[in-house]
């Protein structure tokens, strides 16, 4: 990918000294200046979209330079522009005006839990102790939607008293705001704040990690002082908890030999690292980790919409997701790679099969095991 971290700050570093007399890019009074004559200028366009901002140059910098907000910034002067890749626009016009990235019905966002042996409460109409926050993925793609029903079997299972938005859940806008369209988050957060602050529950918990990052660490910015606040759980952090103190019985223990793919947005942004494990220990699946792995994983290649992007790798190279998968496969006898994020669990089985692994190993999400030892 045309993007090196070091090499992009060393640059704005020297533009500095040589057209902001000496003044630090980091200054207040710079960042006008760097917005517009820098950002496709001394740091390329490319260069600029190629960043998954999965934070992983921030957590290696030994100076400690965050990165990714520079990057973003620079990024919002693109987008205001126009200056950005066309699947990428479709997929931002597709959020404005449907309020979803697959340019779906709204209407359409709840149809996943037809064929449930149960009903799932529409917390607008009725309370419950959590708030389903479903994201795009998990509500719309078709071959994600039986793992999502999945999840709603085992909530239902672990006695979980929950409830889902259906129509009145807007994309969250965590990646819209990766890309740059400031504009377009802020009102996807507005609309979601005004249905999501009518509703009477306790907590909120999301299977997408993307979705998690935003709720927790960016929406209190925008509710009102004196409104409260809610608890954000990611599934993977109730579940771990019910486990343990056997708030939900297991029929059986797993005897798989599993490796476990930590999502960027939820251990190096979040510092969720140990409810996944401590689900497959409860499990008693094997679990062997990769070399990359806790805040030092290695990104799939999705975030920072990058999903939304065509491809920009050099003639014949891996992509991110291919050669995560060739490493869970150096492991050697590795039944199942495990992720915790719906994006994940499409970047991934697309890896096995485009790097012609398919029969070697298999994608699943943590909580098809769960769904499985009950």
């Amino acid at each position: 990918m045309p993007l090196s971290p070091r090499d992009l700050i060393l640059e704005l570093r020297e533009n500095a000294e040589q057209s902001l007399g000496g003044r630090s890019w980091l200054h207040e009074s710079a960042i006008r200046e760097v917005d517009h004559t820098v950002t496709g200028k001394v740091i390329k366009v490319e260069t600029l979209w190629a960043c998954t901002t999965c934070m992983a140059c921030v957590e290696a910098c030994p100076v400690a330079i965050e990165h990714v907000p520079l990057i973003v910034r620079m990024r919002r002067k693109l987008v205001e522009d126009g200056t950005m890749d066309g699947n990428l626009q479709s997929v931002l016009e597709k959020i404005a005006r449907y309020g979803n990235s697959f340019g779906q019905s709204e209407r359409l966002r709840g149809r996943w839990t037809q064929g449930l042996p149960f009903k799932i409460k529409d917390v607008r109409k009725e309370p419950a102790e959590y708030l389903w926050f479903v994201g795009d993925y998990a509500s719309y793609d078709p071959s994600l939607q039986e793992l999502t029903r999945a999840t709603g079997r085992v909530f239902h299972k672990a006695g979980l008293d929950f409830g889902i938005l259906y129509d009145g859940e807007k994309n969250s806008g965590n990646d819209v705001r990766r890309v740059g369209e400031e504009g377009l988050f802020e009102n996807l957060v507005h609309k979601n704040l005004s249905v999501i602050q009518k509703c009477k529950f306790k907590g909120i918990v999301t299977t997408d990690p993307h979705s998690y990052n935003t709720l927790k660490n960016e929406y209190p910015e925008f509710i009102p002082p004196g409104n409260s606040i809610w608890q954000v759980s990611h599934y993977t952090e109730i579940l771990a908890s019910r486990l343990e103190t056997r708030q939900f019985p297991l029929a059986r223990r797993l005897s798989y030999r599993v490796t476990y793919h930590d999502p960027c947005y939820l251990a190096r942004y979040n510092g969720v690292m140990e409810a996944p494990r401590r689900i497959l220990r409860a499990l008693g699946v094997e679990c062997v980790e990769m070399p990359r792995s806790g805040e030092s994983t290695f990104c799939c290649g999705a975030g920072g919409g990058r999903l939304w992007m065509s491809d920009t790798r050099s003639p014949g190279a891996a992509t991110p997701s291919e050669q995560r998968i060739e490493e869970a496969l150096a492991l050697g006898n590795i039944d199942i790679f495990l992720v915790a994020c719906p994006k994940d669990v499409t970047m991934y089985r697309d890896a096995v099969k485009t790097s012609g692994n398919e029969g070697r190993i298999v994608v699943k999400d943590i909580i098809e095991l769960v769904e499985e030892a009950l």
